[in-house]
C-alpha cells in the first residue's frame, strides 16, 4: 500500500507542474491535476470519492482506498465558514481529480471542530489528493451501499464455511485420536454426554446454573468456574475469588452461540464435554492471549441447576 501511495502522490506532483490553480471563497487554493465533466454537485447529490491525506512528515491519516466503503460526502447548500476542505468539495464535479495542502491549525479548527493532537506540528501543512468518481443522487448512494454490504456479507458467508469446514476436520481428527465417540448437531457443534441428568432440557429464557472448564485442542486451560481446576491449571485469578458456578439466561445472547447451544442440549445433573467451533465461538476475533483468532473451544460442562 505504501508504493500504492507513493504513485498517487508523485503522479499528484507531476500533474501540479501543468495545472489549473483555483481558490475557495476561504481563499484555500487548489490544483485540478484533472478535469471532469464540469457539471458540479447540487445540495442533496453525493460526492463518491477516493482521497488520501497525510501531514508535512508524509504520514498517511487516511486513504479512502483501504475502506470497503466509498467515501461518500452530500453536497450541502452552504458550508462552514472557513472550512476550506468542504468548500473544494463543494466545488467539484466528476472525473475531478485535485490537490491541495491546508496548514494544519485551520484543519484542526475549521474542519475537524477539534483540538490539534500530540505530536502534531501546528505551523505545518496536510496534504490533500482527491479524486471524484461519480456524483449520484441519495437514492442511488443507498443502492451502491446495499449492494457492498450485500457482498461483504456473501463473501463473510463464504470465508465462515470454509473455516468450519477447516474446524470440522481438526475436531474430527481430536475425537478419533483421543477415542472419542462424539454427537454431531446441524451447527456443527460436537459433544459427548459423560453424564445423564433428570427432567427437561434447559430452554429459552431459563436462567442456568453451570460449573465449566475451558480448554483449547491442545490441552491449554483458559477459564474454569471452580477454583481448584483453576489452581490446577495456572490459571486462578485472586480477583474472582469466590469462585462460583455461572449463571446465564438461555436466549438473551449472555454467551456465544456455541454455549447458547449447548445448554439446551443439557439437563439437571448432566455433564457433557462440547467441541465448539470458532465460527460458533469469537470467530475472528482474538479473544485473550490464549484464545487466538479461530480457535476451536473445548468445554468440561455440569448442570448444577435450572430455574
Amino acid at each position: 500500500m505504501k508504493n500504492s501511495v507513493l504513485m498517487f502522490v508523485l503522479v499528484a506532483m507531476i500533474g501540479v507542474a501543468c495545472s489549473d490553480s483555483k481558490e475557495t471563497p476561504s481563499g484555500l487554493k487548489y490544483s485540478v491535476l484533472r478535469k471532469g465533466d464540469g457539471v458540479v454537485a447540487t445540495p442533496g447529490q453525493i460526492l463518491i470519492m477516493d482521497f488520501v491525506f497525510m501531514d508535512s512528515k508524509d504520514s498517511v491519516w487516511n486513504d479512502s482506498r483501504k475502506n470497503d466503503f466509498p467515501t461518500m460526502v452530500m453536497a450541502q447548500d452552504s458550508v462552514p465558514a472557513g472550512d476550506g476542505v468542504l468548500e473544494v468539495f463543494q466545488l467539484l464535479s466528476k472525473g475531478d481529480s485535485v490537490t491541495f495542502q491546508i496548514p494544519s491549525k485551520t484543519l484542526f479548527e475549521k474542519t475537524f471542530r477539534s483540538q490539534m493532537p500530540m505530536g502534531v506540528d501546528s505551523t505545518g501543512l496536510f496534504t490533500f489528493h482527491i479524486g471524484v468518481r461519480d456524483i449520484v443522487s441519495e437514492e442511488q448512494a443507498m443502492t451502491i451501499q446495499n449492494d457492498i454490504v450485500a457482498k461483504q456479507n456473501e463473501k463473510a458467508m463464504l470465508a465462515e464455511m470454509e473455516q468450519l469446514r477447516t474446524d470440522t476436520t481438526l475436531i474430527v481428527d481430536y475425537l478419533k485420536k483421543n477415542s472419542m465417540v462424539a454427537q454431531q448437531t446441524p451447527s456443527g457443534l460436537r459433544y459427548v454426554i459423560t453424564k445423564s441428568g433428570t427432567g427437561e432440557n434447559a430452554k429459552s429464557g431459563q436462567q442456568v446454573k453451570v460449573n465449566y472448564a475451558g480448554y483449547l485442542l491442545d490441552g491449554t486451560c483458559f477459564d474454569s468456574s471452580i477454583e481448584s481446576v483453576a489452581r490446577a491449571n495456572n490459571v486462578y485469578n485472586e480477583m474472582r475469588k469466590p469462585y462460583q458456578p455461572l449463571e446465564v439466561i438461555l436466549g438473551q445472547q449472555q454467551v456465544i452461540p456455541g454455549w447458547e447451544e449447548a445448554l439446551g442440549l443439557m439437563n439437571k445433573g448432566s455433564k457433557m464435554t462440547v467441541f465448539i467451533p470458532s465460527t460458533l465461538a469469537y470467530g475472528q476475533q482474538r479473544r485473550s492471549e490464549v484464545i487466538a483468532e479461530n480457535s476451536i473451544l473445548k468445554f468440561d460442562m455440569e448442570m448444577l441447576d435450572i430455574k
